[in-house]
């Protein structure tokens, strides 16, 4: 069943019967032009978004200005036709536009992906779902507002006390103050970046893990930073990335289906464009 409904015949077919039935209803399901008719199914509708609108049913008063509402509503709609108020109307039109895409979109949505639908798009757009490298790191971070020409030679130096010492000690005390975490752990390199700077960041590139290094150049100043680990950027599995991976899927799903009905409506119609300027545009502008 779900291969039938990936089919685009079955799209279009599908389409114009939801088009015809709609266009019925639109009509007036075939009675007199002047008869409004509420159904049920319609009240009940109007009973439904009120619920969800307001989180309780609406008093009997209220039911009747819906009723009364909705009988206007339907009376404006057909007068306003019979007027030719729709004609050449930008914003019906556009609306009208929407709504047909969202039908076609609809109809694409039926059919779930398979496994092999959403391993395939995922070989297919395998750098759109990397998973970014990760950082768990410390940092000293030294003001050259605060220190000026001196702020690199105090990073020497506690860099040289860190070597006698050990790598274990608070030695963030020795910095200076910044709005920023000193200990950072299992951050993307994209959040770090947004946090401390590309410039940041590069510096981190190659550097060794497990031993305090710098110092490291960034917008705020430089820093000793003591890189505890790192997870490399990597290609995930399907199951780490479904979910998102479903939703590219559907998205792709559903702009394919509103391409290809244009595609196949289009070749019923002569499409003509006048030419806007007397002398053609030259070759290769």
């Amino acid at each position: 069943m779900s291969k039938w409904l990936k089919e685009p015949l079955i799209h279009f077919l599908l389409l114009g019967a939801v088009i015809f039935v709609a266009y019925a209803q639109l009509a007036g399901k075939g009675g007199a032009p002047d008869e409004i008719f509420i159904s049920r199914g319609q009240q009940e509708n109007l009973l439904n978004t009120f619920g969800r609108t307001w989180q309780r049913p609406p008093t009997p008063e209220e039911f009747q200005g819906l009723l009364k509402d909705y009988v206007r509503q339907e009376i404006a709609y057909r007068e306003s036709r019979a007027m030719g108020l729709d004609q050449e109307d930008i914003v019906i039109r556009r609306r009208l536009r929407q709504k047909l895409e969202l039908l076609a979109e609809d109809i694409a949505s039926l059919a779930a992906p398979t496994d092999q639908d959403l391993q395939t798009y995922l070989d297919a757009h395998a750098e759109d779902f990397v998973v970014e490298p990760r950082l768990t790191l410390r940092q000293v971070y030294f003001s050259r507002d605060r220190r000026g020409a001196d702020a690199e030679q105090d990073a020497l130096q506690l860099l040289q006390r860190i070597s006698s010492d050990g790598p274990e000690g608070e030695f963030e005390q020795f910095g200076d103050p910044l709005p920023l975490p000193s200990e950072m752990r299992e951050v993307r390199e994209s959040e770090i970046a947004r946090l401390f700077g590309s410039v940041f960041t590069d510096g981190l590139q190659g550097l060794e893990t497990g031993r305090w290094v710098g110092p490291v150049e960034s917008g705020f100043g430089l820093h000793l930073v003591f890189i505890e680990a790192r997870e490399s950027g990597r290609h995930p599995q399907l199951p780490e990335v479904r979910e998102a991976v479903q939703r590219e899927w559907l998205s792709l799903r559903r702009r394919e289906a509103v391409d290809g009905l244009y595609d196949r409506l289009a070749v019923t119609y002569t499409i003509e464009i006048e030419s806007l300027l007397d002398v053609p545009f030259p070759a290769g502008r």
